[in-house]
């Protein structure tokens, strides 16, 4: 028994220090394997898996977890098929063990089923990874990189767009670059490059001497010189000068050099920046020669200069606008634009406050308190700061605005009456037709007025006494029927009456009337009493006519009816059109 129970006890330490043994040797290389995932998994930043030889998940990094969007415990130890993708392993795995025999590799694309809905193109790359342990025993393990390509194509579509955009710079700034790799003895051109030197991209080798024999003759000492500063202080130098290209264009050119070296100061490269500045340099000489200009014609014409930003305030003022204004130059800060134009009236300044508009001259109060008429021109420029600056041309027209006030009050006015005379009427008719010539809600009357015995003072007393009865008699009418509407002298014994309201016959009657009234007492001139008499015409807009020359016609003919039949007033209608027709000779006939 003694013996028997020997046995056992030493058969069951036996089996213990067994697997003790077991237990310690599984977990060295539990231990040995996650030291080499985990150093498999410091060097991606793919989604990675690792698999055993049945598909089984044994490890995965926190992308995988991520795009599964689950926990850890929720993938190790399942298998890989459980992943929602269009990829079997099992059916696969004949092709992957061929691969992995022959390259040591296999990859394949698949497509992901995100839980979101997204499908993501994937490429897979499986490659084994054989783990021994202490005692020689191999495991081997597959790690499956999975690389997202919709980032992929997204990176190098972003890196194109980025490359295509540097040229597209390179081109707005007319800036080529070039590069001499002394340790490959190879000379690089930008694209640009090669247009500015006036060659097509690879038409020519690339070669530092084209760049320095096309340099102007008086300039190639320049640009060596430029080479061997850089080469000697070791920085950047800059030169410019001028090229006449392979088009035989001249150029003007800004050029950088610098040269790298090693540590120990061994020639690495030279690179250079070529710059195109003919623009530039064109535009600098015309700015000049254009602010030479600008000088003269500010400081030796009568134009007035004012300069000031988007707050009004006055920025520069010249030597014409400080004679009216009185402000000298050096006390312009601080002044506004309305300090400058003096006390103006509110639909003045709302020209000024608001749109800078200046369709039509500007009154302009000096120092001394005189009124000029100036002709404004208003331009916005935009600064380098981004800052807009507001400019003022003007130019004096006071005294041509005093003619042609002078003028046009001469055109549309009776010298001997000072009323308006048919021109006027003319204009006044033209601007009511074209706002309302087809608005059938807007009433117009026009009251022919003509008056019976003018011609007869003349003919017995002069004309200066016609004048005299003229003026008597106008001062007369206006006063009783001016505030209806315009009264306007049309000929020497004829006035009408502009009245653009909705007149009832009644109204009109009224004013026809009250001028026979007036008429009814007499005019004494030179010691005599002189009885005038009237004839009145009417017609209206709409009921008469529908145009201005038909409105002008029927209210004549209406004052000649009125003449002919000895009326104070008569109003026209269509029956009198027709029978002042037929009275002229050859109508009918040409009408049949």
């Amino acid at each position: 028994m003694v013996i028997f129970g020997a046995i056992v006890f030493f058969s069951l330490a036996g089996a213990i220090v067994y697997h003790l043994k077991k237990i310690k040797r599984r977990r060295e290389e539990w231990e040995q394997a996650e030291k080499m995932f985990q150093g498999v998994f410091n060097q991606v930043t793919d989604s990675i898996v690792v698999v055993d030889k049945e598909g089984i998940i044994y490890k995965a990094n926190e992308t995988f977890l991520k795009y599964q969007g689950k926990p850890a415990d929720k993938i190790i130890g399942k298998s890989i098929q459980r992943i929602p993708m269009d990829y079997v392993f099992e059916d696969d795995l004949d092709e992957l063990k061929k691969a992995i025999a022959e390259k040591g590799v296999y990859e394949r694309d698949i497509k992901f089923f995100h839980k979101s809905g997204e499908v993501i193109p994937i490429h897979l790359v499986f490659k084994p990874l054989k783990i021994s342990s202490n005692k020689g025993q191999e495991k081997t393990y597959m790690v499956v990189t999975g690389t997202d390509l919709k980032k992929t194509y997204e990176k190098d579509e972003y890196i194109s767009q980025q490359k295509e955009e540097l040229l597209e710079i390179q081109h707005l700034a007319h800036l080529g670059y070039w590069e001499m790799n002394y340790l490959t003895k190879k000379i690089y051109w930008s694209r640009e490059l090669y247009s500015i030197l006036g060659y097509e991209e690879g038409e020519v080798e690339p070669n530092l001497d084209i760049i320095y024999w096309m340099a102007y003759e008086d300039d190639q000492n320049r640009v060596w010189k430029a080479f061997l500063r850089a080469f000697q202080a070791q920085e950047k130098v800059d030169t410019h000068y001028r090229i006449k290209n392979n088009r035989g264009e001249i150029r003007d050119i800004y050029l950088r050099i610098r040269h790298y070296f090693t540590k120990d100061n061994e020639h690495l490269r030279t690179i250079g920046i070529l710059q195109d500045v003919t623009k530039q340099v064109d535009l600098r000489e015309e700015l000049n020669a254009q602010l030479i200009f600008t000088d003269k014609v500010l400081n030796n014409s009568r134009l007035l200069f004012i300069e000031f930003n988007s707050s009004f305030e006055v920025r520069n003022i010249n030597h014409v606008v400080q004679q009216l204004s009185g402000i000298a130059y050096d006390n312009i800060e601080n002044k506004n634009l309305r300090d400058i134009f003096g006390n103006l009236n509110r639909a003045h300044r709302k020209f000024v406050n608001e749109n800078l508009n200046f369709k039509r001259p500007l009154p302009f109060k000096d120092y001394k308190g005189d009124i000029h008429y100036i002709q404004w021109d208003h331009a916005t420029f935009s600064k380098r700061d981004g800052e807009n600056t507001n400019i003022l041309l003007g130019i004096d027209v006071s005294e041509t605005i005093e003619k042609r006030k002078a003028l046009e009050a001469a055109f549309v006015q009776d010298p001997v009456t000072k009323l308006p005379n048919r021109y006027k009427l003319e204009q006044v008719l033209d601007n009511y037709f074209n706002k309302n010539g087809n608005n059938s809600e807007r009433y117009l009357a026009l009251i022919f007025i003509h008056v019976e015995g003018i011609h007869a003072v003349g003919d017995a007393f002069g004309q200066d006494i016609e004048d005299r009865l003229m003026r008597s008699l106008s001062e007369r009418l206006y006063g009783a029927i001016g505030k209806y509407g315009l009264f306007v002298r049309r000929y020497t014994d004829q006035f009408v009456l502009f009245y653009p309201c909705d007149a009832s016959i009644k109204i009109i009657m009224e004013i026809c009337q009250l001028v026979a009234e007036l008429l009814k007492s007499p005019f004494i001139i030179e010691g005599s009493a002189i009885t005038l008499r009237n004839h009145i015409g009417i017609s209206k807009y709409p009921d008469h006519a529908n145009t201005k020359e038909d409105l002008i016609r029927f209210g004549s003919a209406a004052m000649h009816e009125a003449q002919r039949l000895n009326l104070d007033y008569y109003f026209y209608h269509e029956s009198l059109g027709k029978k002042l027709k037929s009275k002229v000779n050859g109508y009918e006939l040409n009408n049949n």
